[in-house]
């Protein structure tokens, strides 16, 4: 009986195992599921993300309190990125090939995550790692505007893209923590020619000193609009 019981057990957990892989087959293949109208979002979404190299985006960013800052986000791909905030908000982070790290001017630390678990990754993404580590959960298209949920399956994290068909740009991102909505509104998206290449290396501040805080006027020498 006793081996009877582990036997049943052992059969019952293979078969959520099963079930649970069937799952995510059928939410990698959602593309099959969604209309028309939602594959062609679907599709000239990953074309703008694909095609975006060097850009210098201003960004607004509030979140469940009503926290509002402002910063600058910067990407040069393929692999660097820089998240900019204005003072007198405390935090830089900075991605490069492998890390991500983050600088918190108050605590004058340093903390760094695997690049895979940076949230801004599918922006950093071409379109065989994006299929490989996101999924297209739903598509609300409401005129020229497409709203994408996305989950990405690294971090078990989802976020919501608001794409202007019009104009192919990202409009704003949305993305859901356990107790806290952030939402990032992106404007006056700038392609660049060339970056200062400081702007992309965080070193070891007990050596070097804390990296440069940039305000808006100061961020923008620092790079060449094309």
């Amino acid at each position: 009986m006793r081996y009877f019981k582990h036997n049943l057990k052992y059969k019952t957990t293979k078969m959520k195992k099963i079930f649970f892989l069937i799952i995510i087959y059928l939410f990698v293949n959602s593309s099959l599921a969604f209309g028309v109208d939602d594959k062609t979002a679907i599709s000239e979404l990953k074309t703008y993300l694909r095609t975006i190299k060097s850009v210098a985006i201003d960004f607004t960013q509030e979140d469940s309190y009503s926290k509002i800052v402002k910063g600058k986000l910067l990407i040069h791909k393929p692999y660097n990125f820089r998240y900019n905030y204005y003072p007198p908000f405390p935090l830089v982070i900075i991605g490069t090939k492998n890390f991500v790290s983050m600088y918190d001017y108050d605590m004058e630390q340093v903390s760094r995550i695997n690049r895979s678990e940076n949230t801004f990754n599918f922006l950093l993404e071409d379109n065989e790692h994006f299929d490989k580590d996101f999924i297209f959960e739903s598509v609300i298209n409401e005129r020229n505007i497409s709203k994408i949920t996305i989950y990405h399956t690294l971090t078990e994290k989802r976020s919501e893209i608001t794409f202007n068909k019009a104009t192919q740009q990202i409009e704003a991102l949305k993305i859901f923590e356990d107790n806290n909505i952030v939402t990032i509104t992106f404007d006056k998206i700038a392609k660049v020619q060339k970056f200062s290449d400081d702007l992309f290396k965080l070193k070891n501040p007990e050596i070097f000193g804390p990296p440069e805080r940039l305000t808006k006027s100061e961020i923008e020498k620092k790079y060449i609009v094309s």
